[in-house]
């Protein structure tokens, strides 16, 4: 455990009955006057609240006094340690990491190596471990670490992509934030506060994801200038900016920031932060009027949902809410893409598990990323997917949906409780269920049926479908029932292909299985060039890894007129991007109007998410013992 920097500053002040000066406080503490004063800020703000008071007075400097004893003996006997004290975890490695980052990302000059060492208690070995992954965090924002013989190291790039690494690496984790910290959590706090105080006065609306984002943003220049790093705009571009409504926003909360934290910001960071504002506003209901998406926005939005059309034959054209939607959400992120700005999303995971959502997103990209000659991360892509979802649900059709007649015995509770069961297991292919008693179905028009489903014997004459099951729905019954509802649609199996079927594969790369996969589903099914290609496209864009040891890759088009999935069984699991690999399918997506994404990922959910089931497969023997373990789901 080691002592805070806050309680070092009270230590002092509980010892001295008498004034002491910032000063006098930073000599003790080997720190600068001002970050002294910021610090006492933080101490008085948390003491205020628990029975104490630092009291500040000119020339003399601070001292502490008690208000209310009662409440700050219960404050140090409950609440202080949380304050006074951090982990010392950095024998932990990514701990070790992310100090890494937090030091050479906030240092303007070269720190040595022995002193890492030293401060991390580790060896030049495990330095250079270390070292080795944080440039691989830092790549991705043309971040490089730059190592001088006898000087040190240190982060550089431009002052834009250093604060993007800042923001993302460090502060847009909500974990980070909650371990971070008390001094760090406070200035959030109040930055949260005023900026919602100047967005309240100019009636400026903005979701709560992108407020989060911003107050990051904000936080990140405020560390940079402390050190004196400031954003060096072009002067036409920030004369072009001070016209808009978001540089006097930005003005108001640069000026709050000064006052409140003493630091002088130059006039381009108003411009960064105006840059910002115009990336991430949501308009209010009033202002949605045709000229707030741009005619460049719409024929960009037009031509999005047309691809979706050619690439998956999913025809969402006539869809006037999801062109609206996704016209309002691309003004701003073209703003996004001209001024190099990135959002986190952080609802990217659970996004992500609505595989067809995501997939028509990543196609619809495509056309952003040629037009803008960018490549938009799966945070972007995720925020499209969020449409396109709303889209697909509104526009499911209800061809695998089926009217159901539940004929029960006549007690009343267990009709409730098999209809109850029923739609639990069935509910995404039913269109409605109705519940009758065996002697009621008599006046029921039995042909406006798809299946009728009875825990009684029935006499009736009916071309209806009749499956009897019992009360509580057993297994036995549970098989036939999902056998009859896919009866008319393809089995997931029917996607699979005894000579495309792969058991102890050798390779050490995912660039290794998937050119052997696509190599041989290509001769075998005649595919035209280009496959392979289509699949690195593809993989570039998001990666295909599903957990549970599984990867689907798959091409950003269509390259036949059926469905068709290759499977491979590695050997030896392999590092796919961030997890590992020992299961891969390899899809090729049909590009008749049944045969899209939609249907394997739906057919295939219950497999896809079995853990069970997943290492069974890769237990599997041959085709056959592997097919029995698909037909299962």
């Amino acid at each position: 455990m080691n002592e805070t920097r806050l309680k070092k500053i009270f230590d002092l002040l509980s010892e001295n009955q008498s004034y002491l000066t910032s000063e006098k406080i930073a000599q003790e503490l080997n720190v600068s006057p001002k970050t002294v004063r910021n610090e006492i800020k933080v101490l008085d703000a948390l003491l205020e609240r628990h029975g104490g008071h630092i009291d500040a007075k000119a020339r003399y400097g601070y001292r502490f006094e008690v208000v209310d004893m009662d409440l700050f003996r219960d404050f140090l006997a409950n609440h202080w340690a949380q304050y006074a004290y951090e982990e010392d975890n950095l024998s932990y490695k990514p701990s070790r990491v992310q100090f890494l980052l937090k030091t050479l990302l906030f240092e303007k000059n070269y720190i040595r190596a022995n002193d890492l060492c030293e401060q991390l208690s580790i060896s030049k070995s495990q330095l250079s471990a270390d070292l080795s992954i944080l440039r691989q965090k830092i790549e991705p924002y043309q971040l490089y670490l730059d190592v001088r013989p006898h000087h040190g190291m240190k982060i550089n790039g431009s002052e834009l992509n250093l604060r993007l690494c800042i923001a993302n690496l460090l502060y847009n984790d909500g974990k980070s934030l909650e371990e971070d910290e008390f001094e760090t959590q406070w200035i959030l706090e109040e930055m949260r506060r005023n900026i919602l105080h100047v967005f309240n006065q100019h009636h400026y609306e903005t979701s709560e994801v992108v407020f989060h984002n911003l107050v990051i943003h904000l936080f990140v220049a405020l560390e940079r200038v402390k050190i004196g790093e400031s954003i060096v705009m072009d002067t036409s571009h920030l004369d072009s900016l001070k016209n808009t409504v978001e540089y006097q926003i930005a003005h108001e909360i640069i000026s709050e920031l000064e006052r409140q934290f003493g630091y002088k910001f130059p006039e381009d960071e108003k411009g960064y932060v105006s840059m910002h504002l115009s990336g991430k506003r949501v308009y209010g209901q009033s202002e949605l009027e045709p000229h707030v998406v741009s005619s460049e926005v719409d024929d960009l939005v037009v031509a999005m949902i047309e691809r979706v059309r050619l690439v998956l034959n999913v025809d969402l054209t006539k869809d006037l809410e999801l062109r609206v939607a996704l016209g309002l959400h691309c003004e701003p992120m073209v703003k996004r893409i001209r001024y190099k700005l990135m959002m986190k999303n952080p609802l990217l995971a659970d996004i992500k598990t609505h595989k067809q959502a995501f997939e028509t997103a990543v196609v619809a990209s495509e056309v952003v990323n040629i037009r803008h000659n960018t490549k938009l991360t799966e945070d972007e892509i995720a925020y499209i997917a969020l449409h396109f979802y709303l889209a697909l649900e509104r526009h499911k059709v209800a061809v695998n949906r089926k009217r159901v007649l539940l004929v029960c015995s006549t007690g009343h509770g267990t009709a409730k409780l098999l209809e109850y069961r029923f739609k639990q297991e069935f509910n995404p292919f039913l269109d409605e269920v109705v519940t009758k008693d065996a002697l009621s179905i008599r006046n029921l028009d039995l042909r406006a049926f798809d299946l009728i489903v009875s825990t009684v014997p029935l006499s009736v004459k009916t071309i209806t479908p009749i499956i009897y099951v019992s009360t509580l729905l057993s297994d036995q019954d549970l098989q036939a029932l999902r056998h009859r509802f896919n009866q008319n649609e393809r089995s997931i199996a029917e996607y699979f292909d005894r000579k495309l079927f792969y058991k102890d594969v050798l390779v050490s790369t995912k660039e290794e299985i998937i050119f052997f996969m696509a190599q041989r589903i290509s001769e075998l099914r005649h595919f035209e060039d280009g496959f392979y290609e289509s699949i690195l496209r593809r993989e570039e864009v998001a990666s295909t890894e599903f957990g549970n040891l599984i990867a689907i890759p798959h091409p950003d088009k269509a390259f036949s007129s059926n469905t068709v999935v290759s499977v491979a069984i590695l050997k030896k699991p392999i590092q796919w991007k961030e997890r590992m690999v020992q299961l891969v399918f390899m899809l090729a997506y049909g590009n008749h109007e049944l045969d899209n994404l939609d249907v394997f990922f739906a057919k295939s959910a219950q497999f896809l998410t079995s853990a069970s089931d997943i290492n069974a497969a890769i237990q599997a023997n041959d085709y056959d013992d592997f097919m029995k373990i698909i037909d299962r789901n």
